[in-house]
């Protein structure tokens, strides 16, 4: 494995790599070197130039690039938007992409109320057990989401949806209220809502989750927190660069 992530950021570095190249830098064989090259080609992260021994930089390099330029932007755009909700709902609210079938927490602002929910930046939770994550996968296609779950369902709590029958009919009810909630279902006594996050094609890029304590965030508050997050995503999606991917 490491020899292959070492091809790769060489042909990042590089634009090009002949097999007798990868040979000396990896000090093996060159039928080694040919090996890692053609696997690397295979999974799309190299391609061969015709039927010479040179090798160029693949299109899942460039996805790659482009992913982390994307989440890049994402995060730069949602900064001021993000501590503005902070501010105004006085709740911890995150910024949340997804990660195959997970929400990956990649930015956040904590609530400064003694009683409050901690921050989880850099955590990755089960998609569906999260109001980003499931209001991520309600604005994609169901057969989309159906590919996420090749694997069966990880529930956290007794309230997390547990089988890909019950994930699929929770999103159509969350698509129609245009937000997510999550209650108890990643966290016992925690209430959060999600609001995706759409590029100017309109396609999921994101989510904003705020979470609160149940005690606070009470089924007559979800309506107008939902509202105060939909300002917030339009304001994220109107300074999006044109084609943002989750990744």
């Amino acid at each position: 494995m490491d020899n292959a992530l070492r091809l790769i950021h060489a042909l990042d570095e590089r634009g090009e790599l002949r097999v007798y190249e990868a040979s000396e830098l990896l000090g093996v064989a060159r039928s080694t070197a040919h090996r890692l090259l053609s696997t690397l080609c295979f999974r799309g992260f190299a391609t061969q130039r015709g039927d010479s021994h040179v090798y160029l930089p693949g299109p899942a390099l460039a996805d790659a690039g482009l992913r982390a330029l994307s989440r890049l932007d994402l995060r730069q755009v949602a900064g001021p938007p993000l501590r503005a909700l902070a501010d105004e709902t006085g709740e911890t609210v995150h910024l949340v992409v997804l990660e195959g079938n997970g929400a990956r927490f990649v930015d956040g602002v904590e609530s400064t109320q003694p009683l409050r929910v901690g921050l989880r930046v850099g955590m990755v939770l089960p998609a569906h057990a999260t109001a980003a994550g499931k209001s991520i996968l309600a604005a994609l296609p169901p057969e989309r989401v159906t590919d996420l779950y090749p694997r069966g369902v990880q529930t956290l709590t007794d309230r997390t949806l547990a089988s890909l029958e019950e994930i699929q009919r929770h999103l159509t009810t969350v698509a129609q209220a245009g937000h997510a909630t999550n209650h108890g279902e990643s966290a016992d006594d925690v209430v959060a809502v999600g609001v995706v996050i759409r590029d100017q094609a309109r396609h999921p890029v994101g989510a904003l989750a705020l979470a609160a304590p149940a005690e606070r965030l009470l089924p007559a508050r979800i309506p107008l927190v939902a509202q105060r997050m939909h300002r917030a995503a339009a304001t994220i999606s109107g300074h999006l660069l044109p084609g943002a991917t989750t990744g």
